[in-house]
C-alpha cells in the first residue's frame, strides 16, 4: 500500500511499451489499451503463448495466485517496499487530494500487518480491516473468515500453510527487491533505468551470470573463518571442478576451530604460513587435476572473488586460460599483473541482482 507499485508500472508502460494487464469481472479492453482478465489464470493462459511481448500487472497480490505465474520461466516477480512512515503519508496525501479523510496511523499499521503477515488465527478487528481493505481496493493475503488455500505442492516442508502464503516471504522471494525511499517520481525512474530491471539476464541468465551464480552458491559450503569463496572450473559450458575455502579432509573444519590462524583474527595477509586452509580456486584445480586443465582447450575459471597472488600463480601454471570474477580483493593489482603476463583473459563480472537465498521457492 503506497509503495509505488503502480507508479512502476507506469514508468514499464510508457517508458518501455509493456501492456497493462488487470482482473476484473469483464475481459475487456480498456481505452488505454489495457487488458483485463477475469483470474490469474487467465492472465498465464493469455501471456503463455505470448511470453516474448513485454506486459506488468500489480493485481496479483495473493501468494496462491503469484506462485502459479512465478513457476513460469519467463516471469520476473518485482519486489516493491518502503518504510511504513513514508506509505502513511504517502497514502494520506493521495487521500487529502481525493477530498478524503485519511485513516488513522493505527488503523494503517494494523491493515498493513494484516496483509503482510498472513496468520491462521486472524487478530481481532480482523472483520473490520477486511472492510477496510475493500474501500482502498487493497489485497488482503487470507480472509477474515476462510482458511490459508492449500498450495498445489508443499513450499516448505512442515511449515503450516499460513507461514507459506505469508507476502511478506514472497516479497523478501522476489527476483528484484525496490526498497521505494525517493522523494520525487524523478528519482525513482532514475533508479529504475540504473538497475537496469528489464535486463534479460533476470529471466534467464548468461553463462558467465550463471556460473557466477553456481561459484556464490559453493561459497556457502566454505567452513574458513575468514571469508567465503568458491569457485567452478568450466570447459565447453559444463563443470569440471568445484571448490570452497577450508580446511583440508579429515581436519576439523576452520569455523570449528581447526585453523588457529584464522579463529585468532589475523589480519589480511598475514602469517599465511601458519594458514591450514585451502583456497576455494586451490580446491577446485585439486579437484580437476592437472591433466584434465592442460589437456583441455579454454577452460574457465570462475570465482566469486578475485584471486590472490598464491592462487594465481597455481592457475597459470595448469594453463587456465580466462578468468572470470566478481568480487575484488586486496592484491587484485598484482594477481592482474601476472595472469597479463601470462596471457591469461581476466574478465570481472557482477550479475545483476538475482535472488539468491538458499531455500527460497
Amino acid at each position: 500500500m503506497a509503495d509505488g507499485k503502480e507508479e512502476v508500472a507506469s514508468y514499464l508502460v510508457r517508458t518501455m511499451g509493456f501492456t497493462r494487464l488487470h482482473i476484473s469481472n469483464n475481459n475487456t479492453v480498456t481505452l488505454q489499451g489495457d487488458l483485463a482478465f477475469q483470474s490469474t489464470k487467465r492472465i498465464l493462459e493469455y501471456v503463455t503463448p505470448r511470453w516474448r511481448t513485454n506486459f506488468v500487472t500489480t493485481d496479483v497480490t495473493s501468494p496462491v495466485n503469484l506462485y502459479l505465474l512465478w513457476k513460469r520461466p519467463f516471469v520476473l516477480v518485482v519486489g516493491i517496499d518502503a518504510p511504513t512512515g513514508t506509505r502513511y503519508n504517502r497514502h494520506c496525501a493521495k487521500r487529502i487530494a481525493h477530498h478524503e479523510e485519511p485513516i488513522t496511523l493505527e488503523n494503517f499499521v494494523e491493515l498493513d500487518d494484516r496483509t503482510m503477515y498472513a496468520c491462521e488465527d486472524p487478530p481481532r478487528g480482523a472483520q473490520a480491516i477486511n472492510d477496510l481493505a475493500k474501500e482502498l481496493d487493497i489485497g488482503v493475503c487470507l480472509a477474515a473468515d476462510a482458511e490459508p488455500q492449500p498450495l498445489l505442492s508443499s513450499i516448505i516442508r512442515n511449515a503450516s500453510a499460513a507461514h507459506e502464503l505469508n507476502l511478506k516471504r514472497v516479497l523478501a522471494s522476489a527476483n528484484v527487491s525496490i526498497a521505494n525511499t525517493f522523494d520525487t517520481l524523478a528519482d525513482l525512474y532514475a533508479h529504475l533505468e540504473h538497475i537496469d530491471l528489464t535486463n534479460p539476464e533476470r529471466i534467464r541468465p548468461s553463462w558467465d551470470t550463471y556460473f557466477m551464480l553456481l561459484s556464490e552458491l559453493a561459497s556457502h559450503r566454505a567452513n574458513c573463518m575468514k571469508r567465503k569463496v568458491g569457485c567452478i572450473l568450466v570447459k565447453d559450458n559444463q563443470i569440471i571442478a568445484t571448490g570452497y575455502n577450508g580446511t583440508p579432509k579429515g581436519i576439523t573444519n576452520c569455523n570449528e576451530g581447526g585453523c588457529p590462524r584464522c579463529n585468532d583474527g589475523t589480519p589480511c595477509g598475514v602469517s599465511l604460513d601458519h594458514c591450514l586452509c585451502i583456497h576455494a580456486e586451490e580446491n577446485a584445480l585439486l579437484e580437476a587435476g592437472r591433466g584434465r586443465v592442460r589437456n583441455a582447450i579454454d577452460v574457465v575459471l570462475y570465482c566469486n572473488t578475485c584471486p590472490c597472488l598464491g592462487c594465481a600463480k597455481k592457475i597459470v601454471q595448469v594453463g587456465v586460460k580466462v578468468v572470470v570474477y566478481s568480487k575484488g580483493y586486496g592484491m587484485d593489482e598484482l594477481t592482474l599483473k601476472l595472469f597479463k603476463e601470462a596471457k591469461i583473459v581476466v574478465r570481472q563480472h557482477t550479475p545483476p541482482t538475482i535472488s539468491m537465498e538458499i531455500g527460497s521457492p
